[in-house]
């Protein structure tokens, strides 16, 4: 590798691809894996994301994509710096996830056990639809397509 290259992420996609919306992060691994930043790799941790924190630890940063609520129009999307909130007991739980364990009472357990890289990121958009269906709503759709886009911009691609 060559000194100037940029080290590698890890952009994890989770979410319950079973209730719409709530698979947000789930479409996004799958979108990236076809066209992927040049410089991340890409896990479909879908409901999982616990038995993905020994992979996790293996990057600089870990970039995780996820619905959630923050109180804001449909579409939206939210890009948050978990480092502190990671600290903070039950800071920010409910907004930052819809899964019964969610993504913070994870990371938290991770750094806990030392399976946490020093940066972890959350990018993410308010969900339309969280009922059972394989689709996302178009709001979301057109979210997903946002989201792979601003990963490529900041982690390269190799589209011309």
């Amino acid at each position: 590798m060559k000194a100037d290259a940029p080290e590698r992420v890890l952009v994890a996609g989770t979410g319950n691809v079973l209730l719409g919306d709530e698979g947000l992060g789930v479409h996004v691994a799958r979108m990236l894996r076809v066209d992927p930043p040049a410089h991340a790799d890409v896990l479909e941790a879908g409901t999982m994301l616990l038995d993905a924190l020994p992979t996790m630890k293996r990057y600089p940063c870990v970039i995780i994509v996820d619905a959630i609520r923050r109180g804001h129009a449909p579409g939206t999307i939210h890009r948050l710096d978990l480092g502190a909130a990671i600290e903070e007991p039950d800071q920010a739980d409910e907004a930052v996830s819809l899964h019964e364990w969610g993504v913070m009472a994870t990371l938290r357990a991770g750094r806990r056990l030392g399976l946490l890289p020093p940066n972890v990121l959350l990018v993410g958009a308010e969900p339309e639809v969280i009922e059972t269906g394989l689709d996302l709503s178009p709001r979301l759709a057109e979210a997903a397509e946002r989201i792979c886009g601003l990963l490529r911009e900041a982690y390269g691609s190799h589209s011309k």
